[in-house]
């Protein structure tokens, strides 16, 4: 599909037993990262519709020429859920798409429910945000492989991450918040995620034994964490 000029391909994950009350997940990935990658977890998020969004250059979806910042992806996935025909959705991000759900619910806060933070930074790059996320003992390890990326999409991806930061707005973000950090990430440290849970009013936290992929590698543990986030009236 095509919004605010990006090229995204969506996903979109019916799990048994969907209640057509809950709000709609949406799932941003990291850099590189795929539909594919993002199914290990949605997988085990029942009773609503998953939904993720590749970026321009990641999993099929065509490179796009000219660069981005992180509001400007933010502004098309918005617009992409509108064609989508999801005026409310709860949001989860994971690494460089943490970011972008970061941006979307300080911009859109009307259309954001709950947000779930995996692994991200309130400000990028993280110390191995990036080429270390592809070279990472997770991914080599799992059989996680990232393809179907393109380098345009990959630096696409990073230059718009290069001197981002909401650190200064967070204070002011209302929606309830849920943040995952891994005690052995080495892309972005524990302590980040431990920093955005400060800076949220309201938010939780969860530190999880694993690195940087922990929440695909982990699904059967993290998916029903995140469901009673989800489903919770707290």
């Amino acid at each position: 599909m095509r919004a605010r000029g990006f090229d995204l391909r969506a996903s979109i994950w019916r799990n048994g037993n969907a209640n057509s009350t809950a709000r709609p997940l949406l799932f941003l990935n990291g850099i590189a990262a795929d539909s594919r990658l993002a199914g290990k977890l949605l997988g085990r998020i029942t009773g609503r519709t998953c939904l993720t969004l590749d970026m321009p250059g990641v999993g099929g979806a065509p490179d796009r020429l000219w660069p981005y910042s992180i509001a400007d992806a933010a502004t098309a996935v918005a617009d992409a859920m509108t064609q989508l025909g999801h005026d409310q959705f709860d949001l989860m991000g994971f690494s460089w798409g943490g970011a972008v759900a970061q941006q979307i619910a300080l911009d859109f806060p009307a259309r954001v429910g709950r947000l779930v933070l995996i692994a991200t930074s309130p400000l990028m790059p993280a110390p191995g945000l990036g080429v270390a996320t592809m070279l990472d003992a997770d991914v080599l390890t799992s059989g996680l492989r990232l393809t179907g990326t393109s380098v345009i999409g990959v630096g696409a991806q990073m230059l718009a991450a290069s001197g981002w930061s909401v650190v200064s707005a967070l204070p002011q973000l209302k929606t309830p918040t849920l943040v995952l950090g891994g005690t052995g990430d080495m892309v972005v440290p524990l302590a980040y995620p431990q920093w955005l849970a400060r800076l949220i009013p309201g938010a939780q936290l969860e530190a999880v034994n694993g690195a940087h992929l922990f929440a695909f590698r982990q699904a059967e543990k993290i998916g029903p964490v995140i469901a009673a986030f989800l489903d919770s009236e707290s």
